[in-house]
C-alpha cells in the first residue's frame, strides 16, 4: 500500500509541477496537498487500512491536518477546474469500483504503473552511478588516441569477464 501512496504522491507533484511535503502554505500547494488526501484515504476503501498518520508521514503532516485536508481543503479545490480536472484523472488511475466495468483492466493499469514507477527510479539511481563513475573514466583516459582507448576497452573486457568467471570457495 506504501508504494501506492508513493506513486500516488509523485503523480501529483509531477502533475502540479512542484512538491507537496513542503510547508508551503500557497493556495495551489495546499489544493494539490488536498487532493493527494483525498485520493489516498479513498483508496482504502471499506477496510481503511491506511491511516491518516500513514498519509501525512509521506506529506510531513500529522493526521490531523490530513483530515482538515480532506474535510476542509478539499471541497475547495474542487471548485477550481484545474485541481477538479487532476482529481478526476489521478483518482480514476487508483480508486477502482469492482461493480464498474473495465475494473480488471483498470486494476491491472495501475499495477504496472507503479512497477513503472519503481523501474523509472533505480534507472535514475543507475544513471547517477554511470555518469559518476563515467566522469571518473574520462579523466583517467582524458588526452589518449583513439586506438589508444581501443586497447583499454579490449583489457577491461578480458578482466571483467575473468572477475565474472571467478569461482570463490
Amino acid at each position: 500500500m506504501k508504494d501506492r501512496l508513493t506513486t500516488l504522491k509523485r503523480i501529483i507533484e509531477k502533475e502540479v509541477g512542484f512538491r507537496i511535503d513542503t510547508k508551503n502554505r500557497k493556495r495551489q500547494v495546499t489544493y494539490a496537498r488536498a487532493v493527494f488526501c483525498k485520493i489516498a484515504r479513498d483508496l482504502n476503501g471499506s477496510d481503511r487500512s491506511i491511516t491518516l498518520r500513514s498519509i501525512g508521514d509521506l506529506i510531513d503532516r500529522d493526521h490531523v491536518s490530513v483530515l482538515h485536508n480532506i474535510k476542509v481543503i478539499f471541497p475547495f479545490s474542487q471548485e477550481e477546474k484545474e485541481y477538479r480536472l487532476l482529481y478526476e484523472a489521478v483518482s480514476a488511475m487508483f480508486i477502482f469500483d469492482e461493480k464498474k466495468e473495465n475494473f480488471d483492466e483498470r486494476k491491472e493499469i495501475a499495477e504496472r504503473l507503479i512497477e513503472l514507477e519503481k523501474e523509472n527510479q533505480a534507472l535514475k539511481h543507475k544513471l547517477l552511478l554511470i555518469a559518476r563513475e563515467g566522469s571518473r573514466f574520462d579523466k583517467m583516459t582524458d588526452g589518449l588516441a583513439s586506438e589508444e582507448l581501443e586497447e583499454i576497452y579490449e583489457k577491461l573486457d578480458i578482466m571483467v569477464r575473468a572477475i565474472k568467471n571467478r569461482v570463490y570457495i
